[in-house]
């Protein structure tokens, strides 16, 4: 089954590079996150962004994540905009050696900091109830607190803290990551 989940996310991640104007790449101690981006233009809808990743940790956890956010402009003079979405993730606790997936809905809230080199703060959250979260998971959820500079126009590096975590049946609450990480986030 394992062999079967790794190929699925494999092909996925070949089939999404292919059509990905976007990369982002993150790393804590012992934490990696590989994501790709798009444009929803091919689903008929635009202005939101279609997003497709992995997440393994020094654990040997493995995460797959497909997610879908529109993420709206700061209006007028006020710095301040909001985003919502969905994600969905799918994956396989190494120990207790179970499997969980759950989808999530969140939101964001970006402060934009105006200066020559264009800096935010960004706030973004995810949460399953027992209701959409599936196999030995009760809950999920996936918050985030980061500070982003813009380099070039086409990149962006970030620093945060993440808490990503599930509440296992007959095992209690389960942190995938609970640390600072750092980061790129690439358009091309």
């Amino acid at each position: 089954m394992r062999i079967v989940t790794v190929l699925g996310a494999c092909l996925l991640a070949a089939s999404s590079a292919a059509m990905a104007n976007g990369l982002d790449f993150q790393l804590g101690n012992n934490t990696a996150q590989l994501k790709f981006y798009t444009g929803t233009g091919p689903l008929g809808y635009t202005g939101g962004e279609l997003g497709f990743g992995g997440f393994v940790d020094s654990r040997h956890d493995v995460l797959g994540n497909v997610s879908l956010k529109v993420e709206g402009l700061a209006a007028g003079e006020t710095p301040l905009s909001f985003g919502l979405g969905v994600s969905a993730y799918a994956g396989s606790v190494d120990k207790p050696n179970v499997d969980v997936g759950a989808i999530a809905l969140g939101g964001l809230v970006k402060y934009t900091i105006p200066y020559r080199m264009p800096m935010a703060v960004v706030l973004e959250g995810y949460y399953a109830p027992n209701i959409t979260t599936f196999g030995q998971g009760k809950s999920f959820s996936d918050v985030s607190l980061d500070y982003q500079i813009e380099v070039t126009p086409g990149a962006k590096a970030y620093v945060g803290y993440r808490v990503l975590q599930t509440d296992l049946k007959n095992y209690g609450e389960y942190k995938f990551d609970n640390a600072l990480h750092v980061g790129i986030r690439l358009r091309f």
